[in-house]
């Protein structure tokens, strides 16, 4: 069939006029339908339908339009005149089909998304409920405090309904931040109503506004406003969470649990002593002025209502967030004895005994604060770290994993999952997280957080990508360029990290310059000389050189072995012990090194996990003579994403006799290679990112 043929067939039975037709009615129609949905909060599935109803007719207007025709005599069906003719119809069927299965494609993924949406917010639990920041519409920021310790103290609270289920505090300020309507709301916190609020000051009174909010929708479920004086805000946080519990559990007969304190001046100093806190925990940076401020006011809260459980708890928190790990002591058993049964107070008891080595009495309390308040994120990180940290992972990754179900907004949890993710060989999860954190997140935090877990799943060159965007975010902050040089000495390139940071005691140990890094340790030991890690990191030094009584002097003050009778704390004793075995065992105290390493080896083997612990595992087994064992683990130690450090590795005194040995020669190959491969797999790393080290 010519072409000349076919559209002179089109204009015959008028078919681009009806196209034309139909195209300016459905796009009318579909406007002011969308117009209305939105100004109604009606469901959006409506104006979906409406969009496939056109989509779907449009083949069906087109086949009528070329069948049919209008005429004076009615509605006729329109004559073939030759066959070229019915091949046209033919031809036009299909390309009307072709066409019309293109348009289905094309807004195919839109049509995706929404019913992801849509089924994430109809998989909202009922009984969730996030408590956005309330809003100063007075402007004057000495308020502020008020305001916001006002929306904080009410989620609090309502954290201790039982049956309720509140978005954490982090996660609902990034909301507020991002100004996302209804339906956003409801998909990115996972909740099924919010409360609102704002307050102004009027002279002498406050007046507080306040909404319940139905995620579905976008509509208030209730409202009140309330004047009142500032001594008398503690009975409109009453009021507000009794009206929370009676519309969201209206059938539950929960009670009301009662707020921090009843007192209106400790109230008041309660607010002002968590503003600041808050302000320091934020940046992530310690301002001891600032938190020593906040303990003083803590402290006179404790004294205008010394039966405030929280009072105490939350002074105990601060001292422990500022290092007095010894004042901390007083606070919170004192709030234990006023009120064991708070999730708050048993969290902050489970942190002064983590900070005080008793680890397994942290795990038993992180266990009583999940227990109490199952929807509490913190604890729920924290009893995960614990067992994490004992090698018992029964329920750790359901932990850090309802952790970010609670805190969706939050970058620590995310951090913190994608770690363990990572860690314990879930590549496939820990990438699909990572996704995630790119979509939900922005800054240099974000980019660090997630250059750390892209170093874990051993992709070196995106951590060296991530944090070069980091570092171009924040030109000014040298910690980026000192993580920069350490990922470039990950990966065997020396040069380039010590050029980034010349003086890196880090960069020269894993370049495996060891007198030099001692000289440049040895005037920071003399004035951080109760620094473990920097200890530990002198030990290893120590231990590659030979001097192993200079290692042992390092690490006598750490309080090893005893310090981790329990469990360890962090990686820095892990180190610790194993720097400790290794100079015992090359100092020739064999029967100490051996009793060391039966110790760190009935601790747990874990052939899952990453490759610090397995080549501990092997290192243990070489001082203790089990050789098949140790060449086991060294071929295990391969399986393992993240890239094993070189001086552990190739320097630790545990591997001397196995340096001939195939499984060990091989293991060393084995990571060398892969740093070759990312030393040349980088450039076009950096590429795809569009971002240079040299800007």
């Amino acid at each position: 069939m010519s072409n000349g043929s076919f559209f002179s067939e089109l204009r015959k039975r008028k078919v681009v006029q009806a196209a034309a037709i139909y195209g300016a009615v459905a796009w009318g129609a579909t406007e002011v339908l969308v117009t209305v949905v939105e100004q109604l909060f009606l469901p959006q599935w409506i104006s979906t339908l409406t969009v496939i109803f056109f989509v779907v007719g449009f083949p069906v207007a087109m086949f009528l339009s070329w069948t049919f025709d209008f005429t004076t005599d009615g509605i006729e069906r329109t004559a073939v005149t030759s066959r070229r003719g019915a091949a046209s119809i033919a031809a036009s069927m299909i390309l009307l089909l072709v066409g019309t299965t293109g348009l289905f494609f094309l807004i195919k993924p839109s049509l995706q998304i929404r019913e992801a949406e849509t089924r994430a917010l109809h998989a909202v639990e009922a009984n969730s409920v996030a408590v956005l920041p309330f809003v100063n519409v007075g402007g004057d920021p000495e308020d502020s405090y008020l305001v916001t310790g006002l929306s904080d103290e009410l989620r609090d609270q309502l954290g201790r309904v039982n049956g309720l289920r509140i978005a954490a505090r982090s996660s609902s300020v990034a909301a507020m931040e991002q100004g996302l309507d209804a339906e956003s709301m409801a998909a990115k916190l996972g909740v099924a109503r919010w409360v609102e609020g704002s307050m102004r000051r009027q002279g002498r009174l406050f007046t507080v506004s306040v909404q319940l909010i139905d995620s579905r929708n976008g509509l208030a479920l209730w409202s009140d406003t309330f004047e009142r004086s500032p001594q008398e805000l503690l009975n409109v946080q009453q009021a507000i969470a009794e009206a929370v519990i009676r519309n969201v559990l209206p059938d539950a007969g929960a009670s009301v649990p009662e707020p921090a304190t009843r007192d209106p001046t400790a109230n008041e100093l309660m607010l002002l002593a968590r503003h600041l806190e808050q302000q320091v925990r934020e940046r992530v940076e310690i301002d001891e002025e600032l938190l020593l401020e906040a303990v003083r006011l803590y402290r006179a809260a404790t004294e205008a209502d010394p039966n405030s459980a929280l009072a105490h708890s939350r002074l105990a928190g601060v001292l422990l967030y500022l290092g007095d790990v010894s004042a901390a002591e007083a606070p919170i058993f004192k709030a234990l004895s006023i009120n064991p049964d708070l999730s708050e107070v048993q969290h902050t008891l489970g942190l002064f005994h983590w900070a005080s080595g008793l680890v397994k009495e942290a795990r038993l309390d992180f266990e009583r604060a999940v227990e109490l308040n199952p929807n509490n994120p913190k604890a729920l990180q924290d009893l995960g770290r614990a067992r994490w940290y004992r090698l018992d992972f029964t329920g750790v990754k359901d932990m850090l994993e309802r952790a970010v179900e609670l805190d969706r907004l939050s970058l620590e949890p995310y951090g913190t999952l994608g770690s363990f993710l990572a860690i314990k060989n879930y590549p496939g999860e820990a990438r699909s997280l990572l996704r995630e954190m790119e979509e939900l997140f922005d800054g240099a935090s974000a980019f660090r957080a997630m250059a750390s877990i892209w170093r874990i799943l051993g992709d070196v060159d995106k951590s060296i990508a991530w944090t070069i965007r980091a570092r171009d975010l924040e030109p000014d902050n040298v910690l980026h360029v000192a993580k920069l040089a350490e990922y470039y000495a990950d990966i065997g390139d020396f040069d380039t990290a010590l050029a980034l940071d010349p003086e890196g005691i880090g960069v020269l140990f894993h370049a495996r310059r060891y007198e030099e890094m001692l000289d440049l340790a040895e005037p920071l030991f003399m004035e951080e000389p109760y620094d473990p890690q920097l200890r530990v990191t002198m030990a290893y030094a120590y231990n590659a050189l030979e001097q192993f009584e200079y290692a042992l002097f390092m690490l006598g003050p750490t309080g090893l072995p005893e310090s981790v009778s329990e469990g360890f704390r962090s990686s820095t004793e892990w180190n610790g012990l194993n720097a400790m075995m290794n100079a015992h065992y090359g100092a020739g105290n064999s029967e100490v090194a051996r009793e060391l390493a039966q110790f760190a080896l009935d601790y747990g083997v874990v052939e899952d996990f990453d490759w610090w612990w397995n080549l501990l595992n092997a290192c243990q087994m070489a001082i203790l003579g089990l050789d098949d064992r140790t060449r086991d683990q060294l071929e295990r130690v391969q399986n393992a994403t993240h890239l094993a450090w070189e001086p552990v590795l190739k320097d630790s005194p545990c591997f001397d006799r196995f340096k001939d040995d195939p499984a060990f020669k091989a293991t060393v190959r084995h990571f060398d290679q892969r740093r070759e491969m990312l030393r040349a797999r980088l450039p076009a790393t950096l590429a795809e990112f569009g971002i240079s080290l040299h800007p």
